[in-house]
């Protein structure tokens, strides 16, 4: 093969896998358009188009795979769960912008692994494609402690009231105090207090204290207790990336809704 005069990487393409709980295969084709990228995922395929110009794979992998791809998986397994939906690289898509005269433009596709979906007898079927997180966040390992033990406890290798006791842990520990952190995460005191009096007092059988052993959680403070976590690591990730004025502020009431 001729080497190329001017290299242009056109699009980079992943495959999606998952684990056995969740198959992609039925989901509708997604086509989002962004600043960055231009994204289609189709038949478990993700075609991401690149606006700005690079020159080698290397590249082009590096400002799709140091934070969008890391975030959108991230958005999905605290959505859908741990082994939900993962991206391997499978090509990329590259061509010369200053081609030699004579035939049509050359078009090089680069082939990295062997693409593999792990799949099982009566796993979930979405019906649409997960879209990448639309509010600008960032990973940090703050975060990503606070998110491995989140997968741990849906993974079942954890309890619930030790993983959203050691959550708020270090949630109120990142801002300085259980007041501190209300006001730098934007979430009310009363929301705190909730997840630390359920957290600490009862779970029954997986309590963390033993007074707590005889109070088992209602489905109700369960179902709270999982999402007022859910909501916490998001906003985490949320103010990770920087302040902003205009973020609602989670409330008693959200949980209560949306739990």
């Amino acid at each position: 093969m001729s080497k190329m005069n001017d290299p242009h990487v056109v699009a980079l393409e992943y495959r999606i896998e998952h684990g056995p709980g969740v198959d992609w295969s039925s989901a509708a084709p997604l086509e989002i358009q962004s600043g960055r990228f231009d994204i289609r995922v189709e038949n478990r395929q993700v075609r991401i188009d690149l606006k700005d110009h690079y020159s080698t794979e290397r590249e082009a992998r590096s400002a799709v795979e140091t934070d969008f791809i890391p975030n959108w998986e991230f958005e999905v397994g605290l959505n859908h769960g741990p082994d939900a939906f993962s991206l391997r690289f499978d090509h990329a898509e590259i061509v010369d912008r200053d081609p030699p005269p004579g035939p049509a433009p050359i078009r090089v596709t680069f082939r990295s692994g062997v693409p593999r979906v792990r799949v099982s007898l009566g796993p979930r079927m979405p019906a649409k494609y997960p879209e990448p997180p639309r509010a600008p966040i960032r990973r940090s390992p703050d975060l990503d402690t606070l998110y491995q033990r989140f997968l741990g406890y849906l993974e079942g290798k954890e309890p619930l009231p030790g993983m959203a006791y050691f959550c708020l842990t270090l949630i109120e520990n990142m801002g300085g105090g259980r007041r501190e952190a209300a006001a730098r995460f934007g979430v009310s005191r009363n929301v705190l207090v909730r997840v630390r009096e359920l957290s600490s007092s009862k779970g029954g059988a997986n309590a963390r204290k033993e007074d707590g052993r005889n109070e088992p959680y209602t489905d109700e403070e369960e179902r709270f207790l999982k999402f007022a976590i859910k909501m916490l690591i998001w906003r985490v990730a949320e103010v990770e990336h920087g302040p902003d004025s205009n973020r609602a502020q989670i409330t008693m009431d959200d949980l209560g809704r949306r739990s």
